[in-house]
């Protein structure tokens, strides 16, 4: 599914609402890892953020803590 996101905009991803579900791993994320993901736009090319797995339903988590 696309999200857009306007020029020079941000936003926040966060449980109930817009969100990265990663499917098919080969083993279970721990909660608390922390990893870099990789994000590709089609304008503005690949944006690597960094991401701490957080236990189901948990709050938000803005890329820049």
């Amino acid at each position: 599914e696309a999200l857009e996101i306007p020029a020079g905009g941000t936003v926040v991803l966060k449980p109930g609402s817009d969100h990265v579900m990663l499917m098919g791993l080969k083993a279970p994320l721990k909660k608390g890892t922390r990893f870099e993901l990789s994000l590709t736009f089609d304008k503005s090319g690949t944006v690597v953020i960094p991401v701490q797995v957080q236990k189901a339903g948990a709050r938000s988590y803005k890329a820049t803590e």
